[in-house]
């Protein structure tokens, strides 16, 4: 087993739906980042073969080749760290079956935590599908709720229906719209604002919820409205990668989960 000293320099990969981000941490300073759309995650070996990390925290939402596994594993001398239900966490689950539960929330959810330790927070991922949980003022995840996401929403608009055309996420965002590609877009991104807004005043009754952190490739689309409704938010692109990082730390001190 290895010591915690041995290891300074993590990256992080979190596989999406969508897309794919590697960040290299050195503590919590953020060295390098590589972001890949689809799932060529092969594209970011190149900051392991630069020697650059000591070690490599992965998470995804799609099935992973073994292949790659097993080359992330020998760039990393073994110090590999796959998020499955069966590491252990910083934190406590209170989910039905922490099998079911998406890796990129947990791993969200414990990078909230350290954000804003002692603090109970709505923890939003905007991405493919929008997750809205919770976390108590312990940091322990205590449920939440899943969503499509903006783009999901735009499709199924213009697949369910005759005569609406497909509408991207790029553009102003009006209160209402004053032709159809506005009044989508208003309808969508103003509608996602205001189930995060309702969320997070229920989250405020039940769990003392104070704040909002927010990510996910949507996350820039969705900040300036959530602030417009004058709600208490915060962005941070990396959220995920943050919690794997503090997940592959908690691991290495407990000399576990490294197979």
């Amino acid at each position: 087993m290895m010591c915690s000293a041995n290891v300074k320099r993590i990256l992080t990969i979190d596989q999406g739906n969508s897309s794919a981000k590697g960040v290299l941490w050195e503590g919590p300073e953020i060295i390098d980042t590589v972001r890949m759309e689809g799932s060529a995650i092969e594209d970011l070996l190149p900051l392991l073969e630069r020697g650059e990390a000591d070690g490599c925290a992965y998470c995804s939402v799609r099935h992973t080749d073994a292949k790659f596994l097993e080359t992330l594993r020998r760039l990393v001398d073994g110090r590999l760290l796959v998020l499955t239900a069966s590491v252990a966490l910083p934190v406590k689950v209170n989910y039905g079956s922490r099998s079911t539960l998406g890796n990129d929330r947990v791993a969200a959810a414990v990078g909230a935590s350290e954000l804003c330790p002692g603090e109970a927070a709505l923890v939003v991922d905007a991405g493919t599908a929008m997750t809205l949980d919770v976390i108590d003022e312990e940091g322990n995840f205590m449920g939440g709720n899943i969503a499509p996401g903006m783009r999901l929403r735009f499709k199924c608009l213009r697949t369910e229906t005759d005569q609406l055309p497909l509408v991207d996420c790029d553009g102003p965002v009006s209160v209402f719209g004053h032709d159809t590609v506005s009044a989508i877009r208003a309808g969508v991104a103003g509608g996602m604002a205001c189930e995060i807004a309702d969320s997070f005043r229920m989250a405020g009754q039940m769990y003392g919820c104070r704040r909002i952190i927010l990510t996910g490739s949507d996350g820039e689309r969705l900040l300036p409205l959530l602030v417009q409704r004058g709600l208490p938010v915060e962005k941070d692109v990396n959220l995920v990668g943050r919690g794997l990082m503090r997940i592959f730390n908690y691991n290495v001190a407990r000399e576990q989960a490294f197979d």
